[in-house]
């Protein structure tokens, strides 16, 4: 852009003129209009280009186990023993999750979500480990996921009195993140010695870390990807005993076939609700009654609930989806309490039985006799 020299002393203010000699304010407006545009398309663009280390949470994808998803495809797949058939919906809940290794968030996007009173911000260690790159973070939950429904299974069969044979295996499940052995062990791997001493179960695997020290580095042969390597870590004492801070996998006999299966959702929160769609197929009449209820949380192989991320969240979209009641951790309920939707009843649970008891209640028509998580909540305090 141009401008005309100034007629006036060399002291004074620079005072654009424009050909026929007048004062031009409009050409001043000009260009502060200029420099604000400019300023705006840099902030935008620094808006989504800038990353920043948070991650977002809102309401996902919801799945009835027992009607399948939206093409018809059942859930669960029972075959050598006697099935029923069922009526009403038992749903499973998802967050849609942004922000993760790869997909970073940009401050624009970390703005709008902010605002969006259906969206949890949170920052992304919370999460995700800083090191962890998409591809460790996919396996993860993939075999949350897995886990998941194999603890589903033990946890239905178990809760309808059937056996389940275990054998605990040297195999690694998963690693404390305190624990050194988290930097050189990962999901997957099978330990097969101790300082060079073969161990071939878990039983001799925890007899030789048990013979050291607390704090005693140690030498570990490992199988991972079908190939055997070798790795050193340091051992951790808790309550006099040694350990090495490990999740041992175990490995189930099942008496007859049962096929979880679902695409495009890791993690471990869907556990409860697979569970309560097997022990329904398995038991006689519709546990619902016809009803339409939700529900979230990790399920151990012993039939306890676990904490799972983004309640709210879950129960926004179950009710967004007609869902009428919805089972929740206990320890969780202060997430939704006195901030429950409209329409929709959280009732807090804490094993495979507490939510098996509260589906047959709503099925009797009983639902208004269960414990509300705003209750729970509000006794705790």
């Amino acid at each position: 852009m141009s401008s005309v020299p100034s007629t006036g002393p060399a002291d004074e203010p620079f005072d654009p003129v424009d050909v026929d000699g007048r004062s031009s304010s409009l050409g001043a407006r000009g260009v502060l209009l200029s420099a604000s545009a400019f300023c705006a398309v840099l902030l935008a663009g620094l808006f989504g280009v800038v990353h920043v280390p948070y991650v977002a949470l809102s309401p996902g994808p919801v799945t009835d186990v027992i009607a399948g998803d939206r093409d018809g495809k059942g859930l669960i797949t029972i075959s050598g023993h006697e099935t029923y058939p069922t009526d009403g919906q038992l749903d499973l809940t998802t967050v849609s999750l942004r922000g993760g290794p790869g997909l970073e968030m940009t401050l624009g996007e970390l703005l709008l979500d902010w605002v969006d009173p259906a969206v949890n911000v949170v920052p992304r260690s919370l999460y995700f480990p800083d090191s962890q790159t998409q591809q460790e973070a996919d396996d993860e939950s993939a075999a949350e996921m897995t886990s998941s429904q194999t603890n589903a299974k033990v946890a239905a069969l178990t809760e309808l009195g059937i056996e389940v044979p275990a054998t605990t295996t040297t195999q690694v499940e998963q690693v404390a993140a305190d624990a050194p052995a988290a930097r050189v062990l990962r999901p997957a791997d099978t330990i097969t010695a101790v300082d060079g001493e073969p161990v071939t179960t878990f039983a001799a695997l925890q007899a030789a870390v048990r013979a050291l020290p607390g704090g005693a580095r140690v030498t570990l042969g490992v199988t991972r990807g079908g190939k055997a390597t070798t790795v050193t870590t340091t051992t951790v004492s808790a309550n006099g005993t040694t350990l090495l801070g490990i999740t041992p996998h175990v490995d189930y006999e099942f008496p007859f076939d049962i096929d979880v299966a679902i695409d495009d959702v890791g993690g471990p929160s869907a556990g409860t609700m697979f569970a309560l769609g097997i022990v329904d197929e398995l038991t006689p009449g519709a546990m619902t009654g016809g009803q339409h209820v939700a529900g979230t949380g990790a399920i151990d192989a012993d039939g306890t609930v676990e904490q799972i991320g983004g309640l709210r969240q879950k129960v926004l979209g179950a009710q967004a989806d007609g869902a009428r009641w919805f089972l929740a951790p206990r320890a969780e309920c202060d997430q939704v309490a006195g901030a429950t939707p409209d329409g929709i009843t959280v009732v807090p649970i804490t094993t495979l039985h507490d939510a098996r008891q509260a589906v047959e209640a709503i099925g009797r028509g009983e639902g208004g006799t269960l414990e509300t998580c705003d209750a729970a909540a509000a006794s705790s305090d």
